[in-house]
This record gives structure tokens, sequence and C-alpha cells, in this order.
């Protein structure tokens, strides 16, 4: 499963790049940001759907049939749909994000079977290190495929890579997830977020997410290019974000080997170092301590993530997993666009030093006022317990 997912994570990264050379090489500028929302908005709009039918369907099943959408959306795209009328490309685009939507609640909850618990930290670190890792190779190999070969190939790579994939997860032998019979998709996804509700560590850290997120992360991804291109070092933006890339994999190799005392604590604090960026892009500090600043960055994002996912897939209870998932999922990119869309405008309209200033004291209040709750500094660690009242199956009812 893991060589597949890499595969898949590497052809995802050589997908943007092609994507973005195909529209514009047929389209407007502003016509890439349509095909690019509509991604988004697919993932959005299914994110609850994809946590239910993981919890109904054997996961790997599911996340097959989400590598299948993706496949012929991409194979769309390798037979010219870029270069189709605009409408094409956008719904293929939003297929990719339904896909996408489908596959990551299946995947999360599926792990912690196919993984013994012990073992939990160290496969999502790997998994972190290679996603990672895949950031950086994806869009290198795409480069190279469109300077040679252009776009067209690029795509049969990334639909290769989700063949190889559903080819991979046909042999893992995970059982189907028990539930609750009769309950239909609206009562099992209310299901899902009533658990939300009654973890509150779980809640405090999705809604952290989605705050920092959308005015934190959200600007700090945008203005950096902005920043850079002002101070004439636009040509170092992707050593930076290489940088990042660097910083994710060693904070993953780290993690890998650190079981903390207050997991929760450590991976709420390791975001608090996205500051050190905010605070050398406000001074204009000196593009080595910028690039440091970038390393740091990416260690947390990596640190918090194992811990974070390791936490919610031991916890979690296992029939209810992948609609937790999903809700953690929609929390992380439901309102991501909305913030990469209003950074610009603060910017323009109360100049970058305020847009950092705001954007250092919001990460502060919300790395601190989480640390508050112990439950949120232990992550909870006293396994899943019992489902919630209301919650627990009355006969289990096997889904095809």
């Amino acid at each position: 499963m893991w060589f597949g997912q890499a595969l898949s994570s590497t052809g995802n990264g050589v997908f943007t790049v092609a994507l973005a050379a195909s529209v514009l090489g047929a389209h407007r500028t502003a016509d890439l940001g349509y095909v690019v929302a509509a991604d988004g908005a697919g993932l959005v709009a299914v994110s609850l759907l994809g946590g239910v039918l993981a919890d109904r369907f054997r996961r790997s099943r599911m996340m097959i049939g989400a590598d299948a959408l993706r496949f012929g959306a991409t194979v769309g795209f390798g037979l010219g749909a870029a270069a189709a009328p605009l409408p094409l490309a956008v719904v293929l685009a939003a297929l990719m994000g339904v896909g996408l939507g489908l596959f990551q609640p299946a995947y999360g909850a599926l792990v912690p079977s196919v993984v013994p618990q012990e073992g939990l930290a160290g496969a999502n670190a790997l998994v972190s290190i290679t996603n990672r890792f895949a950031l950086v190779a994806g869009p290198a190999v795409g480069g190279l495929i469109l300077t040679f070969a252009g776009p067209g190939p690029a795509f049969w790579l990334d639909a290769g890579s989700f063949g190889v994939s559903m080819l991979m997860l046909l042999g893992l032998g995970d059982a189907r997830p028990e539930r609750q019979a009769g309950g239909n998709v609206l009562t099992e996804a209310k299901a899902g977020l009533a658990l939300v509700r009654e973890r509150r560590w779980v809640l405090t850290i999705i809604l952290q997410g989605t705050l920092q997120l959308l005015l934190v992360m959200s600007p700090a991804l945008v203005l950096l290019p902005i920043l850079l291109q002002e101070r004439g070092l636009l040509a170092y933006y992707g050593l930076m974000t290489g940088l990042q890339a660097v910083g994710a994999i060693l904070g993953g190799m780290l993690i890998a080997s650190w079981k903390p005392r207050l997991p929760g604590a450590v991976a709420v604090s390791a975001l608090a170092l996205l500051g050190l960026q905010l605070v050398a892009l406000a001074l204009e500090l000196p593009l080595f301590v910028l690039g440091a600043a970038m390393v740091a960055t990416g260690a947390g994002y990596a640190v918090f993530g194992v811990l974070w996912y390791t936490a919610l897939q031991k916890s979690i209870p296992e029939e209810l997993r992948g609609r937790v998932m999903s809700v953690d999922m929609l929390g992380t990119f439901g309102l991501a666009p909305v913030g990469l869309a209003l950074a610009p405008l603060a910017l323009g309209a109360w100049g970058e030093r305020r847009v950092l200033l705001a954007a250092t004291v919001v990460l502060a209040a919300s790395t601190i006022v989480p640390l508050l709750r112990r439950d949120v500094r232990t992550f909870d660690e006293r396994g899943p317990g019992p489902v919630p009242l209301g919650h627990r199956p009355a006969e289990p009812v096997n889904a095809e």
C-alpha cells in the first residue's frame, strides 16, 4: 500500500504542473483559477459523504473506487481535455477533487487496520516523509516531462500511478466496518459530527486548524512569493519551498523515533514554529534566516501531522473513524480557498507589516488557548473507549 501511495503522490505533483501548463497554453490566465477552484470545490462537496462511505464499505475498495475516478479524469486530460472548451476541464478537475475527498477518509481510517497500534506513529511519519519528498520530486519530474515531451505524457504518467495504486490495494484483506442497521447517509454523517463535538480535544484542534489555515497559513503561503518578488529575490522562491519540504522530512524522522509524554502540547507548539517565518518576512531578515525559518516551519507541520493523525487513529472508535477523518478534512480544506483569496486583498488594504503582525498574533493566541485544555495537551490518549450513547451499533451490518 505504501509504495502505491508514494507513486500516486509523486504523480499528483506531476499532474499539478501539467495541468497548469496545459490550461494556460489554451485558455486565459484567469481560467486556471476556475479549474483549480473546481478541484477544491469537488473535494469539499463530498468530504462528509466520503467519511460515511468509508465507514460503510471496505476501505481498500473505497480507495480503489476513488483512484478509478481520478484515473478516468486524468486520462481525459491526457486525451487533450485542457485544450477543449473550458467547462470540460472544470468538470474533470472537479472529479479529481471528488476522488480525493472520497479517498482521504478511507485511507486515514484504513491505516490502523493494517498497522499495529505501536507502529502507527512510525507509519504516519513514513507517510509524511514520503508525501513531502513527493511534493518536491513530483513537480520536478513534471517539469522535465513538460520540457522534453509536453503535458500529454505527464498526464499519462499520473494516470499510470493511479493504476499501480489500484493494483496494490487489491491485495489488502481489510474487513468491512460494522455499522448501525437502518442508518441513512445523513444520520451517519451526524453521528460523526456528534462524536467530534463530544471529544472536545478533537473539536478544539479542528477549530484551531481552521482558524490558522484561514488567517495564518494562507497569508504566509500567498505572501512569500509576493514579498520575495518585492525584494528582488523571487528566483529563490523554489529554494524556500524546497527547504520547507526538507524541514518536513527532518521533522518526520524526528517524530518517528520520539514519543513525547504530552503529544498534544508538542504538536500544537510545533505549529507555532510558523511564527519564525512570519517574523523573518515582516522584518525582511536575510535570506539565510528566512531559509532556516522555512526548515523549522516544515518540521513543525510534520511533527503536528504525525502526532495528530496517530492520536485520531488510536482514540476514535473504528466504526466512526472514517467520518471523523472526513470532518477533519473538511475543517482543513473548507475555508482554504477563502484564505488564499483574501490574503492579497488584505495586503493591499493594510500593508504587509500589519498583515504579518496580525497573522503572528492569531498564531500565538490559537496556540496558547488550546493548550489551556488538559485533553488537548495529552491528545486524550485513553484509547477509543466506548462508542458514545446513540451511536453504538445495535446490529452489525456489512456493506459490500
